[in-house]
Order: structure tokens, then C-alpha cells, then sequence
């Protein structure tokens, strides 16, 4: 059995999420790429570590069997090389694992699977039942079906999301550079590498380089915004270069890849999806009391501290909520529909019951159903 190193400031995880970039599987040299790459993560896989990959690569295979050298700019077209394309992927895979012995399930899924609370504890379930059968699942946006990833970015939320879906230790984000530098690396030799990001302020936000390929959307800002999320879940996530080094190097040598410490406290379940995955169906404005009851007293939100409502939504939905000078500062579940908030913001919870004809709650949103961003 191959003895798996980890840098430093990583203690050996129990669940990893491996995202895989699409030049990594298909561009000039993949032949001698992929097979290393899936003899590491069956071997991670083997040492006891449960590992998820998340792949890309379903539309830019498609286009290698249509012989498109750019990537298509109409959506049906792009559709119609995933759908060529995964099959020919999840080949690929079934071939190389096989040779070590290890089993693969495909799980394909769209933003909505992950939006509804229950098909993401479905999704969650079928996860967590692979994993217990011995298996690596391996999981993409359905992009012959779902377009958002195909418009708005690619599997880069999508990996931090399955990430937080299955409450893992470790995220790797597998890219084509050693993770964050100074400057763009491409265009400046001396570009310095940062082996570490210990929080994400504004002048780390500003080191993202939306530079993107004729095969690939996302560019390093996508991958920012994926580590911050796992990263105030309180996971770690490394951003690397699977494109010129192994696996085994990028989570060992930090030269590979740029290492993102998480906040210390690691959120539940619950409250993950609430902060980064459930679908907001409205914003709730507040003033500023309530905005410091809530951030620095650890307070629900009552309807005397609420000043405007935006949205139709019902009790049980995912709200933003937002200071009258329009930051969100939180999102959480509302105990009253939009139109009942609208008729007892700016009052006591003790004439609740006066306004609507009856009192189900004195919050508006309950501490336990808020998440602090």
C-alpha cells in the first residue's frame, strides 16, 4: 500500500473532495496524466481516506469528438457535448480505476438537487451509501440538462458545494497553476507563489485572474470564491497543480499548491446550507439595531428591527437579510411569509398576535435557523 503524505499543516483527512479541471483530462499530455492522477486518488482511496471526485470535462471531451477546437458559444450545442461527452468520460474512469481494483458510481446532479432541502439529504444519502460501499463517486453537473454551471461558471462551486454536502476535511481543487501568486504567472516570471492564505481579505480577493481557456469557463476567481466558502465552513482547501505535478505531490509540497486555512469554527450541516446552498427566495431589510443585536449579540431577528421586505416567499424559506445601506450580512429561515412580515415590521412580538389574528413565533427568524456571513 503506497503511504500518502501531507503537508505540514494538514493532519491526515477522513474525507476528501478531489475537483478535477477539464485541461487536466483532456489537453496535450493527458495520455500520461490521467492515469497517474486516478492511480493517486485510488490510492488515497486505499490508504482509508473516503474520497469524492467532482469532474469536469464532459463538454471539452464532446468537443474532441466533434472536432470543435473552441468551446461552443450556443447553449444547446454545449448541451449536446456533454451529453456526447460524459459517457465517453465515466469510460474513461471505469477504465483506469479498474486497474487498481476500485469501484465508481457516476452521479450526475443540477443546482436545483442541491437547492431543495430534500433532494440535497437525498443527494446526501446516496453519497454517503457510496462511500460506505467501498466506492469513489464520481460527480458532475448534468450539463445536458442543467445549464447554470455552463453559463455562470464551471465545477469550481460545484466541487466546495459536494464539499460541504458531505461535511469533508479537505477540499483540492486540481488546476493547471501552483495555486495563488502575486501577480499572474502566465505573463510574469516573477510572479512569487503564496504557499498559505490564512484569511480572505480583500487584497488576497484581488490576486484572481479571470483569464479563461477555449475549453474551460472558470478562471482563478471562481476558485477564490469556492475556497472562501469551504473555508468559513471551517474546511481546508488547497488550490493545485495537477496539470504538471501528481496528486501525492500537490497535497505533500507546498510549492504545488496554495493552502487556505479554514475559519476555527466548523459549521453543521444545517447551517451550510442554509449560509451557502439553499436557494434565497427574498430579502428582509433591517436597521442598524437589529443589525448589531444580530452580529454582535447573537440575537434573533424580531419584526420591530425590520424596515422593508423585497420577495414573495413563505414561513420555512431561505431570506437574505440585508442593512438599509444594502449589505447582506446573514441569510436564514423565516418563521412568516412575506406578506405577514409585511404587516408587523416595525412592531413589538408582543402585537403579533393583534396584526395576523394569531402568534406562531416571536421571531421573525429564530438565532437557529441564521447564519452570520
Amino acid at each position: 500500500m503506497q503511504t500518502i503524505t501531507f503537508r505540514q499543516e494538514l493532519t491526515a483527512p477522513a474525507t476528501v473532495v478531489v475537483k478535477i479541471g477539464s485541461r487536466i483530462l483532456t489537453a496535450q499530455g493527458h495520455e500520461q496524466r490521467v492515469p497517474n492522477l486516478i492511480r493517486d486518488v485510488a490510492a488515497l482511496h486505499a490508504s482509508g481516506i473516503r474520497v469524492i471526485v467532482v469532474s469536469s470535462g464532459a463538454i471539452a471531451t464532446g468537443m474532441k469528438t466533434l472536432s470543435l477546437e473552441k468551446r461552443p458559444e450556443s447553449i444547446p450545442l454545449q448541451q449536446a457535448c456533454a451529453a456526447i461527452g460524459q459517457h465517453r468520460l465515466m469510460q474513461m474512469y471505469e477504465h483506469h480505476f479498474s486497474k487498481t481494483s476500485t469501484c465508481i458510481g457516476q452521479v450526475l446532479l443540477t443546482w436545483d438537487d442541491l437547492r431543495s432541502k430534500k433532494r440535497y439529504l437525498n443527494l446526501r444519502n446516496t453519497l454517503f451509501r457510496l462511500l460506505d460501499c467501498g466506492a469513489i463517486p464520481i460527480v458532475n453537473e448534468n450539463d445536458s440538462v442543467g445549464i447554470e454551471e455552463i453559463q455562470f461558471g464551471n465545477n469550481d462551486m460545484l466541487g466546495a458545494q459536494v464539499a460541504l454536502l458531505v461535511n469533508a476535511d479537505l477540499f483540492i481543487n486540481l488546476t493547471d497553476v501552483d495555486g495563488l501568486f502575486d501577480r499572474n504567472p502566465h505573463t510574469d516570471a516573477n510572479a512569487v507563489h503564496i504557499p498559505v492564505v490564512t484569511q480572505f481579505s480583500s487584497s488576497v480577493r484581488k490576486l484572481a485572474d479571470d483569464r479563461k481557456k477555449e475549453i474551460s469557463v472558470g478562471g482563478m476567481s471562481t476558485k477564490l470564491r469556492a475556497a472562501e466558502i469551504i473555508a468559513r465552513a471551517g474546511i481546508h482547501s488547497l488550490i493545485g497543480n495537477g496539470f504538471s505535478h501528481r496528486l501525492t505531490t500537490v497535497i505533500a509540497d507546498p510549492a504545488a499548491a496554495t493552502l487556505f486555512l479554514p475559519y476555527e469554527k466548523k459549521m453543521s450541516s444545517r447551517h451550510r446550507w442554509i449560509a451557502f446552498t439553499g436557494q434565497s427566495c427574498g430579502e428582509i431589510i433591517i436597521d442598524e439595531g437589529a443589525h448589531t443585536a444580530l452580529t454582535r449579540r447573537g440575537k434573533s431577528l424580531l419584526p420591530a428591527g425590520i424596515h422593508g421586505v423585497n420577495g414573495h416567499f413563505k414561513p420555512g424559506d431561505k431570506v437574505e437579510l440585508r442593512t438599509e445601506h444594502g449589505m447582506v450580512i446573514a441569510r436564514g429561515l423565516v418563521n412568516y411569509s412575506a406578506d405577514e412580515i409585511r404587516m408587523i415590521m416595525n412592531r413589538r412580538s408582543s402585537e403579533i398576535a393583534s396584526r395576523l389574528g394569531s402568534k406562531r413565533f416571536d421571531e421573525v427568524i429564530h438565532r437557529d435557523n441564521l447564519v452570520i456571513l
